[in-house]
């Protein structure tokens, strides 16, 4: 089984994604991480030289073999996607066909206090707020969903699993 992270930047999907991956003996994939490993630069880089188009594509493609190799694999699989992940239809359709996937519900106040004024390592943090309501109506359509609001990576990951069983 994959269980895929989503929701928006600072929400706790790869601190949360890797207790739960522990937890359940499972492998753990930063979708992030591994855009960087398969592009050979950072994220930053990507969206210098080709935009948001040229990250999302290097996103699906990441995706596609992430998903591809749990599906093959017996061992079950942990999977934070980027906060951006889920706005492309494509990558929405593979994620909710193909893994369970859990929102972490954060108040944006929480995601400013966790994350500070800015991120450069973040592109479209400046834009935060915009988007943070853009995204709302894409992750509330995940099946699952735990508030992440005053909680630790365990706490979260504990409930992931109550839910999942």
């Amino acid at each position: 089984m994959t269980i895929a992270l989503t929701g928006f930047m600072g929400c706790g999907k790869s601190s949360t994604g890797r207790e739960l991956a522990v937890r359940r003996g499972a492998r753990f994939v930063d979708l992030d991480e591994e855009i960087v490993a398969r592009e050979g630069r950072s994220i930053p880089e990507i969206f210098r030289e080709g935009g948001e188009a040229a990250f999302r594509a290097a996103e699906l493609r990441a995706l596609r073999a992430v998903l591809d190799v749990s599906d093959a694999s017996a061992m079950d699989t942990v999977l934070a996607l980027g906060g951006g992940a889920l706005t492309a239809p494509a990558a929405r359709e593979l994620v909710f066909s193909r893994t369970r996937c859990v929102f972490l519900r954060t108040r944006l106040e929480t995601i400013r206090e966790r994350l500070g004024a800015a991120d450069a390592s973040r592109p479209l943090f400046a834009d935060a707020e915009k988007l943070y309501v853009e995204r709302a109506a894409i992750y509330a359509q995940a099946p699952l969903a735990v508030d992440t609001d005053a909680k630790t990576p365990a706490e979260v990951a504990e409930a992931i699993i109550s839910m999942l069983k």
